[in-house]
C-alpha cells in the first residue's frame, strides 16, 4: 500500500497535473516557450531500499520528463527535471537525529553536509527562463558532487 501511495503522489499526480495543463502551456507566449520543471531525486538513480516506492516514482519522473519533452517540443513547451541529493527539508528532518541513517548519506557527499533548499532553487529558476530556451528533456543533478551513482 505504501508503494502504491508513493507512486500515486510522486508520479501519477505530477503526470496528471502536467498533462492537464498542456493547453495552457501550449498557449503560452513566454519568451523561450513554456517551461515545466519536474522534481526528481537522486533516489531515481540509486537504490534507497527504505523507500522503494519513492525511488521508483522519481525514476518514473525522469522518464516522463524525457518523453513529454520529445512529445511537446514542436509546441514550444520545454520539460526538464531537477534531481536534488540529500537536502534539508521537512521530509529529511527526521533522519538528522538518526546517525545510522544520516551518517551514511553524508559519507557520500564530498561537501560533507546536506544541501539547502536555496541551493536547489536557482537551478529550477534558470529552467523557467528564456536563457534555457534550448534545454529540454534534461536532468539536472544538484547533489554536492555525491558519489551515489
Amino acid at each position: 500500500d505504501g508503494f502504491e501511495a508513493s507512486v500515486a503522489l510522486n508520479l501519477t499526480a505530477p503526470y496528471r497535473l502536467t498533462v492537464g495543463l498542456r493547453p495552457v502551456l501550449r498557449a503560452s507566449t513566454a519568451a523561450g516557450g513554456a517551461s515545466v520543471v519536474n522534481l526528481a531525486s537522486m533516489s531515481a538513480l540509486r537504490a534507497v531500499p527504505m523507500v522503494p516506492g519513492y525511488g521508483s516514482a522519481k525514476a518514473g519522473i525522469v522518464s516522463m520528463t524525457r518523453n513529454l519533452a520529445v512529445a511537446w517540443a514542436r509546441h514550444n513547451i520545454r520539460v526538464n527535471a531537477v534531481a536534488p541529493g540529500a537536502i534539508e527539508t521537512p521530509m529529511t528532518r527526521p533522519m538528522m537525529g538518526i546517525p545510522e541513517i544520516r551518517d551514511p548519506e553524508i559519507a557520500h557527499i564530498p561537501a560533507g553536509r546536506f544541501g539547502l533548499v536555496g541551493e536547489v532553487a536557482p537551478t529550477i529558476a534558470f529552467l523557467c527562463t528564456e536563457q534555457s530556451s534550448y534545454t529540454s528533456g534534461a536532468l539536472f543533478i544538484v547533489d554536492g558532487a555525491s558519489d551515489c551513482y
